[in-house]
């Protein structure tokens, strides 16, 4: 136990601590309660000064001083230490590469995961600044999530930002006083249990199914696979109408949504799912402005019966409001008063009001620093698998993360249709009855049912990936096939550039399957070198810079390449054989390539090889033909046909097969493909302005 001279303050758990506490002792080794930020700095940084906001912050907050006490003791306490200095780490990596430099990050913050916590001897929260470049930072804000929920990230980033503007100035900001924590938990201690239990019992009394999303057949499979889309301007703009109308907010519509999906999967009308609360009671004073755990997971209960949509949407804010006063009780004893338990639902839904990204554009835009804060992600784990994050703005955008080898991927990938078609449905007709919304419009069922009674397979265009891109570049020279950040390359000319680059490769040697490593970043130089390295006849080898040095040597030296095709500045050092830079600054300004270059390929030649993840041991490499690929772009392409207007988005790693469709298909029907920015993936408020800017149509 901690000497009494140093302790400032005792008191219990809060209902989720407690679970926290229990989940995170019966398995020591999951880190499903880690949470960590990462956000890049641009600009002058003083570490001295970095140091003392920090040091500002955990004063100023008890939470971070907090120890939970569970050893040795009858009942598990938190207790508040007058002093918890965190120090702040500092790593220079600025005299790495660019490929070392993130690599090095990103086994940093794998390492940074697997130290964990000690919930009873640690510091519960770490902070690192690992310096890229002369005024260019990479921060890694760790902490364990039985000290705060997402919505206090926010607040503390706010606070420590603009205490560092002050501290530069010599002096502390004058901020508002703050409440402890353990206000809150003396409010919780005074609540009316077996009120809440009765409440619970009353709200779940006859539910008899788990309203499940589609499973998987077979349970073989690990890993977690995300499907992320926005809903558009329009559409969500609709939705903000009939909540008005309702007299409810968009959170209550889109729920009242989720569960007509669920009903409707199900062939049920009593659907049942998780919803992540922010659980700040509005009795308690200045509650808004205190840091801590107050989230909860409660069941949401969507019984359609004979509502129409819009009497559905005010049946469930009133429903919500009820709610309210016993939303502290926890999970486990709300599961307890259901006959299904721990099967009442299985899985949770997050809708995300104050992102902690809004406030630091705010702040970015408000010009408040010498530095800007950029790429703001949070890495967070639950116990369930699946979880559902909408993010209010302009435009819903909404992110599905599940575990294949519980949820059957194929049909997960339905969930945006349905959702998609639902919404103009109640749009068009709020009066209408649940029992007459159907998961799918009659022109888009009349499709899938010719699609099913296909028997013939797709017939492909051409034998091979490059004979698809230059029947394509024929047909449409003129049409853009390229947008990124920097502009758009146009079939013609990404033809043209990619004829030169094969020519180089041909000249070194390059012939029919030879496997030619490629190492670049989205860019237009990864998929130029792509498809260079193919019309040379080659195989190339998906090589992502974030791999650490060593993973990228072995994929190298298992794949037999001689030969590494690289974007700008990058390399392995490692490797032994020819490096080939491709820079499209130099490309632009050679002169073009007259004669037509002949791969001398067909469908049986090799087309790439993709090494998996080697989550289970060494990573593996798989061969794949031409005719493999061919066919799969083939078959997407009849049954979900895209034309010349469509736009599709890259933003998956290309080393991982996910991608192939994103980098070849666009190329069939002439449509062209967005090369989303290397770290955008991680932010849904930057992703969500750049599909609508360059009017994605395919994510």
């Amino acid at each position: 136990m901690v000497q009494q001279p140093e302790i400032q303050d005792i008191y219990p758990l809060s209902f989720m601590q407690e679970g926290m506490l229990f989940h995170s002792l019966l398995d020591q080794e999951s880190r499903a309660y880690f949470e960590q930020a990462s956000f890049t700095i641009n600009g002058p940084l003083d570490t001295e000064r970095f140091q003392k906001s920090l040091d500002a912050i955990i004063e100023r907050y008890d939470i971070f001083r907090t120890t939970f006490v569970h050893k040795n003791v009858a009942k598990p306490r938190q207790v508040v230490l007058k002093r918890r200095p965190i120090g702040l780490q500092f790593v220079d990596i600025s005299h790495l590469d660019v490929a070392a430099k993130e690599a090095f990050v990103g086994q940093f913050k794998q390492d940074d995961k697997k130290k964990g916590f000690d919930l009873q001897t640690d510091p519960l929260m770490r902070v690192s600044i690992l310096k890229r470049e002369h005024e260019q930072y990479d921060c890694i804000w760790s902490h364990h999530h039985i000290l705060m929920d997402g919505w206090c990230f926010g607040i503390v980033m706010k606070e420590f930002l603009t205490i560092y503007k002050s501290l530069g100035k010599g002096q502390l900001p004058d901020l508002e006083p703050v409440q402890p924590f353990s206000k809150y938990i003396q409010w919780l201690m005074r609540q009316d249990r077996k009120e809440a239990k009765n409440f619970w019992k009353t709200r779940l009394v006859n539910v008899k199914q788990t309203t499940s999303l589609p499973k998987t057949s077979t349970s073989s499979r690990r890993g977690l696979e995300q499907i992320e889309f926005t809903i558009s301007k329009e559409q969500t703009e609709g939705l903000q109408k009939l909540a008005l109308n309702a007299g409810a907010t968009l959170n209550t519509v889109f729920q009242a949504l989720w569960g007509i999906v669920l009903q409707k999967v199900n062939r049920c009308d009593d659907a049942v799912f998780g919803s992540v609360i922010s659980g700040r009671p509005s009795d308690l004073d200045d509650v808004e402005k205190m840091v801590g755990l107050f989230i909860n997971t409660i069941p949401v209960r969507v019984k359609s019966g004979t509502y129409s949509f819009s009497e559905l949407v005010s049946h469930l804010q009133q429903e919500t409001l009820k709610a309210e006063a016993y939303s502290y009780y926890p999970l486990y004893d709300i599961q307890a008063q259901s006959t299904l338990k721990q099967e009442l639902f299985d899985h949770i839904i997050v809708f995300e009001n104050i992102p902690t990204q809004r406030e630091i554009e705010g702040l970015n835009q408000a010009g408040a620093f010498d530095f800007t804060v950029e790429d703001f992600a949070m890495e967070e784990v639950t116990n369930y698998g699946c979880s559902i994050k909408i993010i209010p703005g302009s435009s819903l955008y909404i992110r599905i993360n599940f575990d294949i080898g519980q949820y059957d991927p194929a049909m997960m990938k339905k969930i945006e249709l349905y959702l998609r078609h639902i919404i103009d449905s109640v749009i068009a007709d709020p009066n209408r009855q649940i029992a007459q919304i159907s998961l799918l419009g009659e022109e888009t069922v009349r499709e899938m049912l010719y699609e099913f009674n296909q028997t013939e397979p797709a017939i492909p265009l051409a034998p091979t990936l490059n004979g698809l891109f230059t029947r394509r570049a024929a047909l449409s020279p003129h049409l853009p096939a390229l947008r990124f950040s920097g502009g758009t390359l146009t079939y013609r000319e990404l033809d043209q550039y990619t004829n030169q680059l094969a020519v180089r490769l041909k000249k070194k040697g390059v012939t029919k399957e030879s496997v030619i490593g490629v190492l670049a970043e989205r860019s237009p130089e990864m998929v130029i070198a792509v498809l260079a390295v193919l019309k040379a006849g080659g195989a190339y080898v998906p090589l992502d810079p974030s791999y650490p040095e060593e993973r990228l040597h072995y994929m190298l030296s298992d794949s037999g390449a001689k030969l590494l095709v690289t974007g700008p500045g990058l390399s392995v050092s490692s490797f032994s054989g020819e490096t080939l830079e491709v820079n499209l600054s130099s490309l632009q300004t050679e002169p073009a390539e007259t004669e037509p270059v002949c791969a001398h390929t067909d469908g049986s030649s090799l087309a790439y090889v993709i090494y998996t993840s080697g989550s289970t041991g060494t990573p593996k490499g798989v061969a794949v033909e031409h005719r493999q690929a061919v066919a799969f772009l083939s078959g997407m392409q009849r049954q979900f046909p895209l034309t010349e207007d469509d736009v599709i988005v890259l933003k998956s790693s290309f080393s991982f097969d996910a991608s192939i469709w994103q980098l070849f298909w666009w190329m069939i029907p002439g449509a062209s493909v967005y090369l989303l920015p290397p770290g955008w993936e991680k932010d849904p408020a930057l992703m969500t302005e750049a599909f609508a800017n360059e009017g994605v149509t395919t994510a």
